[in-house]
């Protein structure tokens, strides 16, 4: 379980005030939701999925019926001026062609829920990023003013004689060199909360707040039941193999539109005239005669079927491989950080307290304070990026699991029908 971010560590430098001002607290639950209401990839999908839907039901009509007026311009200039038919599609194109909108529901479907678990994640790496930059950015500005403190120390053992002036000039560079880690640190939480803001559907220069504690639950499962969970939930198998029934349904629609059909009509003759001629007759269609065109359609989609089967093969063995790489990475961050719970942390802390305690008493050089509080730093850091690799690490396992649920994704709602 990750405890908590590493804002605990603020207090931890000798000599260094604590106090500050606490705003508004963000979660990364709160984040993924504002993310998942307001991100426009997830609007383009939702949009993609009702168009899919209104797809569908039109596939499933009857074709629209074909009414054919061609009035007599002169005399003898038609006998048949009004024909009305109505395909019947008896020989199994309509069933076909909802087929083929049914699978491509389904692939949309499945498409739209990979664009939900991929903005999901992104966002929650986003959050852990911008934790990671910001406490760097704390960090850096408490050494800073533990570094000012030292230089303030320093120069008043110069004023007295008590150290030499090289001491001082050492101090000073190191001032100096905490402040570019300030300004450097300040730029990188800019980018970070502008990545984590554009993924929120918010201005890239809002300002986001602090973060609060994550905590995640422990994982249940070997590595061979991840995997099988994987498989089970991640959508991308399901929109291969519906990338492939589509394409089988069209080889069926090109066989159907090669079979005989019915088509009810209605006939009348000399309409302008005065009504003749009229009746009522049943077309039939014998599309016999084929050069090549639909024997080649019916070849295609046979082809992409194949293509789309080998692709789902693909992606279930690519599956595997994410479930146990971030398997292996989430185990070992944990390891690296359980390692600072041993005492690392503390020693360090004692180091760097024994170092400026033994220098303000003459009894240290400034180069083992300098020494002592360039270890110290190294320790944090490599805590911080510890705590906020483990919580990436476990974002990633979660993401190859397919673990965020698809009835998260945002619903459309209907359209106002266009103006005619």
């Amino acid at each position: 379980m990750l405890r908590i971010f590493p804002y605990a560590l603020i207090g931890l430098l000798p000599g260094v005030a604590c106090a500050q001002t606490v705003p508004p607290m963000l979660t990364v639950e709160a984040a993924v939701t504002q993310a998942i209401r307001q991100n426009p990839r997830l609007a383009a999908a939702a949009h993609d999925l009702t168009a899919a839907q209104a797809g569908a039901r039109s596939a499933r009509a009857l074709s629209n019926p074909q009414l054919t007026f061609t009035p007599a311009l002169t005399p003898g200039g038609s006998d048949e001026e009004l024909l009305f038919q109505q395909p019947l599609e008896l020989n199994g194109t309509r069933s076909a062609r909802a087929g083929i909108a049914g699978a491509q529901l389904r692939q949309s479907r499945a498409e739209a829920v990979v664009e939900l678990r991929r903005v999901v994640f992104e966002t929650q790496t986003a959050y852990f990023q911008f934790a990671r930059a910001e406490e760097l950015r704390q960090l850096a500005e408490r050494l800073l003013q533990s570094a000012e403190e030292l230089d303030r120390i320093t120069g008043r053992q110069v004023e007295v004689g008590t150290r030499p002036g090289i001491d001082r000039t050492q101090t000073t560079i190191e001032v100096a060199r905490a402040r570019q880690q300030v300004t450097l640190a300040a730029s990188r939480v800019t980018e970070a909360a502008g990545a984590l803001n554009t993924l929120m559907g918010r201005a890239p220069s809002e300002a986001v707040g602090a973060l609060e504690p994550a905590h995640f639950l422990p994982l249940a499962g070997d590595r061979e039941t991840l995997v099988r969970q994987a498989l089970a939930a991640r959508t991308e198998i399901e929109a291969g193999e519906a990338s492939r029934e589509a394409a089988l349904q069209e080889a069926r629609l090109a066989r159907a539109q090669g079979r005989p059909d019915l088509a009810p009509q209605l006939r009348g003759g000399n309409l302008l005239r005065g009504p003749s001629d009229t009746g009522i007759g049943l077309g039939i269609t014998l599309p016999f005669l084929d050069y090549g065109s639909r024997r080649n359609r019916i070849r295609q989609a046979e082809e992409t079927a194949r293509a789309a089967a080998a692709r789902t093969a693909s992606a279930k063995a690519q599956i595997q491989r994410d479930v146990e790489a971030a398997h292996a990475r989430y185990r070992a961050a944990t390891e690296v950080l359980a390692s600072y719970d041993r005492g690392i942390l503390d020693q360090a802390r004692k180091l760097v307290t024994a170092s400026r305690t033994g220098f303000e008493s003459g009894l240290t050089s400034i180069v083992g304070v300098l020494e002592a509080q360039r270890t110290y730093r190294s320790v944090l850091t490599e805590y911080t990026n510890a705590l906020i690799d483990q919580a990436l690490a476990r974002v990633e396992l979660e993401r190859a699991l397919g673990a965020v649920s698809p009835d998260l994704l945002p619903l459309t709602p209907t359209a106002p029908r266009s103006a005619k």
